[in-house]
């Protein structure tokens, strides 16, 4: 669990660095960041760091300088310890019904609340603990920058889990060495996600075989192998683990 309490020197950094956003208390005591958030970044390819308000004459990679109306409601939720950012303009909305997309497709929550990361990886993405200045340079601005990429180019500029449950499933394959307690964790999560939840059930079912011709399990009408690949390849080794760690659900 992070700390969201505005100290004094989150306070000054924000007026410094984005004077067009303002802290306020609302009546049910819940502190909130609001009004037009504009950035500047540049990015070359993964792997790589990325810039945050790169000098004038910086030519590597893509820059990117953009605005957008947001609201920070300093709290965290059931899906994220993190603030919970709004973008407020309705113009991810917007891209969203224009590309026939869900704004879940854009790592928007069903709340509104943007997903700037997945919760297990909250606390890596911020080992010093939550502080404005991280939370804006490590999340927050990357996360606009790529909504910017994906509107202008309709591809995101790096790889990213899917949103939701199934990105869940993508990190635990990614993860080096499987170990008892973190698939006990995933499985927890993962119930969290009721509709979800009954169809991956029946994948987990001992005798049940998930291929990858069939239909993938987010509900398009798409083989899995080409859909979701790697949430394929997640539920395999997911179901490999609970056999060999005798984990029933």
């Amino acid at each position: 669990m992070f700390d969201l309490t505005p100290k004094d020197e989150d306070e000054k950094w924000l007026h410094k660095h984005y004077p067009t956003l303002k802290i306020q208390k609302r009546n049910d005591g819940v502190s909130e960041i609001v009004g037009p958030f504009t950035f500047s970044m540049a990015f070359q390819s993964e792997g790589k760091p990325y810039v945050i308000n790169p000098a004038p004459d910086y030519t590597d990679g893509t820059k990117i300088e953009d605005g957008y109306q947001i609201r920070i409601e300093l709290h965290g939720s059931e899906f994220s310890d993190l603030p919970q950012v709004y973008e407020t303009g309705l113009r991810l909305k917007k891209v969203a019904e224009n590309r026939n997309l869900r704004q879940e497709d854009l790592h928007i929550n069903p709340s509104g609340a943007a997903c700037l990361c997945i919760r297990p990886e909250e606390s890596s993405n911020l080992p010093d603990g939550f502080s404005l200045e991280n939370f804006f340079n490590i999340l927050l601005v990357p996360f606009f920058y790529a909504q910017s990429y994906f509107e202008k180019n309709n591809s995101w500029p790096w790889g990213q889990y899917s949103h939701g449950v199934w990105g869940f499933i993508e990190w635990y394959l990614r993860q080096e060495k499987p170990i008892s307690t973190k698939t006990d964790d995933l499985l927890q999560r993962l119930q969290r996600y009721g509709n979800e939840w009954t169809k991956i059930k029946t994948v987990l079912a001992p005798k049940y075989r998930i291929k990858g011709h069939h239909n993938c399990i987010c509900g398009k009408m798409e083989k899995m192998r080409n859909c979701h690949p790697e949430v394929l390849r997640g539920f395999w080794r997911l179901k490999q683990d609970m056999s060999d760690f005798k984990i029933l659900i």
